[in-house]
């Protein structure tokens, strides 16, 4: 069924059946009716004239086998109209395969018809021959005389003298020669003389090299006004994009800054057009202040120009109607920017992962916990340690040791040693902020990283040491011996600081041993009613 849309007229392709969904606008402008209207992709290229329609087809296949490709440009005459098309990827599979295509129009009037044989304003570069090659159309409109073929050494000088051309060839190279750079170019052709056309040149990778450089390229050649520029009134659908899923949308007029939030889009986040103005700064208000920089402001570099892309794929949090906080991927795309490059739309497809998130967040937990302690594990503790730190911030290590825990698992069982090992690991974890980090290391081994300065570690420890030496319960004794080493100026690194608190901490343990092993097997005498006799050196 088409759709109503007051913006560019534009259609669907869902590549896995092969069909589209045209606007009543892109209807009109190729001059269909709905019920003429072709069904699939392959219904669509058998109306155009066969070397368009060949070099389509290849465009669409290295669109479709390209996992990074945001999207390509193309050029045709469809019952007599001259149309530029603008293919825009915004859903793909696990894998990265193009599932959903959505291709805006933009009807060159005005301007005098394709040749029915023409690439319609086709031009490829190719690296390996560096060669442009030209169509009779893109020939014609740069005053070369209307003759198709490559661009040799007297055509540049013809097209130096009709066009300024020193900053356009040094930032189409720049863009040739960037590794994985952005995968589309818009530039603007200026005349050498007043009475010259303006002409905007589109240009796509359709391949790259080992390198990561274009290794083939192609683009369309325009007058540039007859692109349209105007801003559009707020669009009241686009609902036909949310026809097979459960994702939201929103188009965004960035002229305007008025916005289409589809329904699916406003169910999800619990709001109602009244409660969610189309504007862009319901939007924005809504995003959590912390992922506001990879969310917001990138888009408005993007929107601002073509350097920075044109699609983006963000991961962020967005607040609901009710307060709660909802996971959101977002992936969208420029559409159209004007003759300076700024973005005139935006198109963007919204899903919730918030279950997906919660369940990462669980997973994540298993993989950096310690499942017996609830303490951080050695995978957590590495990991900590190689966080990018302020230069000059203080960094301090504790290693701690679990004093007779062997003692106790052979005289109460291994119950009783976890259930030491728990107590230990809530009593460490009571005396470390969050920022820092408690991690067990090793059976009875605990490392203790803190980001302050050693005098404040030091009291720290005499604050865990004093609630041993205070516990008056009855309860098995609670033995752990400590050592400690620091930098507050950040000079020493974490892997010799692990080292010598590691080497202090087995030297406390050595000097306190005797008297610990005392204590402990006092208390399981006591407790037990059997003589506990014997050295082990392990222990």
């Amino acid at each position: 069924m088409p759709f109503s849309t007051y913006s560019s007229p534009s259609f669907l392709w869902h590549v896995t059946t092969d069909r589209l969904i045209f606007c009543v606008s892109a209807l009109a402008s190729l001059g269909l009716a709905e019920g003429n209207a072709p069904a699939t992709m392959d219904a669509l290229l058998e109306h155009l004239p066969a070397r368009q329609r060949l070099l389509l087809q290849q465009q669409r296949t290295s669109l479709l086998a390209d996992s990074k490709a945001s999207g390509r440009t193309g050029a045709y005459t469809y019952n007599g109209k001259d149309v530029n098309e603008y293919l825009h990827v915004i859903r793909r599979d696990a894998e990265g395969r193009p599932l959903t295509v959505l291709i805006c129009l933009e009807l060159l009037e005005g301007v005098s018809p394709l040749p029915e044989d023409s690439g319609g304003g086709y031009w490829t570069y190719t690296r390996e021959r560096k060669q442009f090659c030209l169509d009779i159309r893109c020939a014609a409109l740069l005053g070369l005389g209307g003759r198709p073929g490559p661009l040799d050494g007297n055509g540049w000088r013809r097209l130096r003298r009709n066009y300024r051309t020193s900053g356009l060839i040094s930032r189409m190279r720049h863009w040739l020669n960037s590794v994985d750079g952005p995968e589309r170019l818009r530039l603007l052709l200026m005349p050498c003389r007043p009475q010259g056309t303006q002409l905007l040149l589109t240009a796509a990778v359709l391949t790259r090299d080992a390198q990561g450089r274009a290794a083939m390229v192609a683009g369309g050649l325009t007058p540039a006004q007859e692109h349209k520029t105007a801003s559009a009134p707020v669009r009241d659908a686009c609902s036909w994009a949310m026809e097979n899923c459960c994702d939201g949308l929103w188009d965004w007029d960035a002229t305007t800054n008025k916005v289409y939030y589809s329904q699916s889009y406003l169910a999800m986040l619990g709001h109602t057009p009244a409660s969610f103005p189309a504007e862009l700064d319901s939007w924005a208000y809504a995003v959590h202040p912390d992922d506001f920089e990879k969310t917001v402001a990138l888009q408005m570099r993007i929107a601002a120009s073509p350097d920075e892309g044109d699609s983006f794929a963000c991961t962020y949090r967005i607040r609901r109607a009710d307060g709660s906080w909802l996971w959101i991927l977002g992936r969208g795309c420029v559409t159209s920017r004007d003759a300076a490059g700024r973005a005139l739309r935006i198109v963007s497809i919204h899903t919730d992962i918030t279950s997906l998130q919660q369940e990462r967040d669980v997973l994540e937990g298993l993989v950096l916990t310690d499942q017996l302690t609830g303490a951080s594990n050695r995978y957590h503790l590495e990991r900590f340690l190689r966080q990018p730190r302020r230069i000059g911030s203080p960094l301090c290590v504790v290693m701690a040791d679990v004093d007779g825990l062997k003692l106790i698992n052979d005289h109460l069982g291994h119950g009783a040693g976890d259930n030491l090992l728990r107590s230990v690991a809530g009593l460490l974890q009571s005396h470390v902020r969050s920022e820092d980090c408690v991690a067990r290391t090793g059976g009875d081994e605990f490392a203790l990283i803190f980001s302050c300065s050693q005098a404040v570690v030091r009291q720290r420890l005499e604050d865990i040491r004093r609630v041993l030496a205070d516990r008056q319960d009855g309860s098995l004794p609670i033995e752990i011996s400590f050592g400690m080493a620091g930098s507050d100026d950040g000079s020493i690194p974490a892997e010799t600081l692990l080292h010598q608190a590691d080497a202090r901490m087995l030297r406390e343990k050595k000097r306190r041993r005797t008297a610990s092993h005392a204590r402990i097997r006092a208390w399981l005498e006591q407790h037990t009613g059997q003589a506990v006799t014997g050295d082990d050196c392990r222990l």
